[in-house]
């Protein structure tokens, strides 16, 4: 599951996941379906751009993911997506590195 988390690519400013997360995506929704878990998905940002624009994009970015999970098979009933924007920084905005690790889709199963 850790992998999957820090696998995930986004287009900069956008909600599309890169091809390059489809297979730990695919590891995740194998288990969903599988042994039937829940899942709550926290999309974060970093703090460039607005906060509403932040806000939106974490919404969306987490709500692609459980689209992509859906589509794979999921109950989309067992997904759960939130958006904290920026508000949730694990590392600094003050350099690229913690701003690119602040920019984050998290995965709690349940």
């Amino acid at each position: 599951m850790k992998d999957a988390i820090r696998n995930l690519e986004f287009d900069l400013g956008k909600a599309t996941i890169r091809s390059t997360s489809f297979e730990s995506l695919d590891k995740v929704a194998e288990l969903l379906v599988n042994k039937n878990f829940s899942l709550k998905l926290a999309g974060h940002t970093d703090n460039v751009g607005s906060n509403a624009l932040n806000l939106k994009l974490s919404k969306d970015r987490a709500e692609s993911i459980k689209a992509y999970l859906v589509e794979k098979g999921a109950n989309p009933s067992r997904v759960e997506a939130t958006g904290y924007g920026e508000a949730q920084p694990i590392k600094t905005n003050k350099t690229a590195i913690g701003r690119q690790m602040n920019r984050r889709v998290e995965f709690t199963l349940y």
